[in-house]
C-alpha cells in the first residue's frame, strides 16, 4: 500500500470515529482526531486500530456525559406537574374499563373499590393541584393492583398469574404498575398549596371526561348473551342449534378498544411534544417518562397475533419482545434528552 493510500485510509477511519462526538464538542473532536492521525503517521498502520478505537470510545463517552448533563438539568419538577392530571385520568379510564366490562354481580370485593376509589382520589388531587392527595390515591391503586403478584390474587387466572385485569394479549394490571408509580412520584413532587374547587372545574371535567364516556360506552356491563353452537351430527344432515353458557371473559374483547385509545393518545402526545420540545421542554419530558414506563407492554401488544407487528408464535413467546422494546425505550430517552437540551439552551 502506497503512502498516499495509507494516509487516505487513516483519514477516512479517524474521520468516521470523530463523528461519534456530539456537535457541541466538534472542536474537541478535531483536536483528538488530528492527534490520532499524527500517531498513525508516526507508528504506521499497526497503530490505526488502537487510535481508531480510542477516538471512537472518547466520542461515545463524551456524548454520554453530555446527555447525562442535559438530563440532569432537565425540568423534572415541571414535567411531573404536567403529566399528573393526564396520567391520573388515563388510569381512571383503565380501571373503569376493567370494572364495568367484567362485574355483573355484587359485592365486588375490596379490590375494585380501592382501584376505582384510589383513581378518583388521584384525579381530584391532580385537578386541585394537591400533590399529596393525588399521591395517596395513586399509591392505593398501585398497592391494590400489585397485590395479586404478592399472593393476594383475585379469582381470575388466565395465564398462570392472578390479575385484576387481563386484557387482549397483555396483563393490563401489571402494565399499569410503572405508570401508577410514576403518578405517585409526580404527586409527591408537586408544590404544596393547590387551587380552589371553583377554579378547578375545567380541570375536573377534563380529568373525569374519558372515564364518563367509557362508562356510557360500556353500559350495561358484561354481555350475558348465550353462546350459539352449531353441531353437525353426520354428513348431509342439518346441523343442530344449541345454546351454551355466556362467554365468561367479556373483558378481553372490551379491552381492545381501550388499548387502541391509549395507544393513539400516547402517539399523539409523543408527536406533539416532540415538535414543541424546543419551546416547551416540560411536556416533552413528561411524554418521554410515560412512554418509558409503558415501553414493554406497548411492544407486547404490537407483536401479538393480530397486532401491527405480527410475528410467529415461537418468536412472540421468546426474547424478541424484550429486544424490540428497546425501540420505544430509546425513543423515550431521546425525547427526554431533547427536552433537557432545550432547557439547557434556554439557560
Amino acid at each position: 500500500m502506497t503512502g498516499r493510500a495509507r494516509r487516505h485510509l487513516s483519514h477516512t477511519l479517524t474521520g468516521l470515529a470523530a463523528s461519534t462526538f456530539p456537535k457541541a464538542r466538534r472542536d474537541d473532536a478535531r483536536v483528538v482526531r488530528d492527534c490520532a492521525r499524527e500517531a498513525v503517521d508516526a507508528a504506521g498502520l499497526r497503530a490505526l486500530p488502537r487510535e481508531w478505537l480510542s477516538l471512537a470510545t472518547a466520542g461515545i463517552r463524551t456524548r454520554i456525559g453530555l446527555a447525562a448533563t442535559e438530563l440532569r438539568h432537565a425540568p423534572w419538577r415541571d414535567a411531573l406537574a404536567v403529566l399528573t392530571l393526564p396520567l391520573a385520568s388515563a388510569l381512571l379510564l383503565v380501571w373503569t374499563f376493567g370494572f364495568i366490562s367484567r362485574y355483573d354481580h355484587w359485592p365486588p370485593g375490596e379490590g375494585w373499590p380501592l382501584l376505582l376509589g384510589g383513581s378518583l382520589v388521584a384525579v381530584v388531587g391532580a385537578a386541585l393541584q394537591r400533590g399529596r392527595l393525588a399521591a395517596a390515591g395513586a399509591f392505593a391503586v398501585f398497592a391494590t393492583a400489585a397485590s395479586p403478584y404478592l399472593g393476594l390474587g383475585t379469582g381470575t387466572d388466565l395465564s398462570g398469574t392472578p390479575s385484576f385485569y387481563h386484557g387482549w394479549g397483555v396483563d393490563i394490571g401489571v402494565a399499569s404498575l410503572l405508570p401508577t408509580l410514576l403518578l405517585v412520584v409526580a404527586g409527591l413532587a408537586m408544590p404544596r398549596g393547590g387551587i380552589e374547587l371553583r377554579a378547578a372545574r375545567s380541570r375536573l371535567a377534563a380529568g373525569f371526561a374519558p372515564a364518563v364516556i367509557a362508562a356510557v360506552y360500556l353500559f350495561p356491563g358484561p354481555s350475558r348473551e348465550p353462546t350459539i353452537t352449531w353441531t353437525y351430527m353426520s354428513p348431509g344432515e342439518r346441523p343442530e342449534l344449541s345454546l351454551g353458557p355466556a362467554y365468561p371473559m367479556p373483558w378481553l374483547s372490551e379491552s381492545k378498544p381501550l388499548l387502541r385509545i391509549l395507544g393513539l393518545a400516547l402517539a399523539v402526545a409523543v408527536v406533539l411534544t416532540w415538535r414543541r420540545a424546543r419551546t416547551h421542554p416540560a411536556p416533552a419530558l413528561a411524554g418521554g417518562l410515560v412512554l418509558l414506563s409503558v415501553a414493554y407492554p406497548l411492544t407486547w401488544v404490537a407483536i401479538r397475533t393480530d397486532g401491527p407487528l405480527t410475528v410467529p408464535y415461537q418468536v412472540y413467546n421468546g426474547a424478541y419482545p424484550l429486544l424490540l422494546a428497546a425501540v420505544p425505550t430509546l425513543l423515550a430517552l431521546y425525547l427526554m434528552r431533547r427536552a433537557g437540551r432545550a432547557k439547557a439552551a434556554a439557560q
